[in-house]
């Protein structure tokens, strides 16, 4: 089982305290969901946890690494799509050798194989997003964090990626969602962290 441990976290931006002694477990045995309104901490949280800022506290991952699918990200738009995941699968997944394989699987579960060989900068915002979704499953990763990722989804890409979800549960990754859309996930294993925190969890 994987775990990743926040213990008394807090922090503060000037004089203004966004996340006040938070202390919780989140474990590969479940799935972890950050609850909240916007402004209430979630993001400072994510930054946190991917080290992007300093703060009061710990936050033990036990050494795991992890892929990160923010809400929203700029990509390079002179970049074809299959050049674009290929690339950043040669960079995360160094040993692996069926990134061919993973990347036309993907782009299939998805619906978007026929944008394989089309410049990112003419791919739709929800195309994008697939792109987005897509390069973080790729990733050989211990923790798999997602921030708001059935935005910008139609009904089909939702289920593909709750399958997909549900493929990392089964090899025992730890996966955080942060999301206003509780009522997406059917999952009966959830640890649900709402924010504001303030305290133990």
């Amino acid at each position: 089982m994987l775990q990743l441990i926040v213990d008394n976290l807090t922090k503060k931006y000037k004089n203004k305290t966004i996340i006040q002694n938070a202390s919780f477990i989140l474990t590969s045995e479940k799935y972890n969901f950050f609850i909240g309104e916007n402004g209430t901490g979630k993001s400072t949280m994510i930054k946190c946890i991917l080290g992007e800022v300093k703060y009061e506290g710990l936050i033990d991952k036990n050494n795991l690494n992890i892929a990160y699918a923010p809400e929203q990200l700029i990509l390079p738009e002179y970049i074809t799509v299959y050049n674009f995941l290929k690339l950043l699968g040669l960079t995360k997944n160094h040993q692996k050798q069926n990134i061919d394989d993973d990347i036309n699987y993907y782009l299939k579960c998805f619906d978007i194989l026929e944008y394989r060989n089309r410049l990112i900068h003419q791919l739709s915002k929800g195309t994008k997003q697939k792109i987005l979704l897509i390069q973080t499953f790729m990733s050989e990763a211990d923790i798999y964090l997602f921030d708001e990722p059935l935005g910008g989804l139609d009904e089909e890409s939702r289920k593909h990626f709750l399958n997909e979800l549900r493929r990392l549960k089964r090899k025992n990754k730890l996966i955080i969602i942060c999301t206003h859309y509780l009522e997406e996930y059917h999952f009966k294993a959830k640890t649900i962290i709402n924010f504001p925190i303030r305290g133990n969890i």
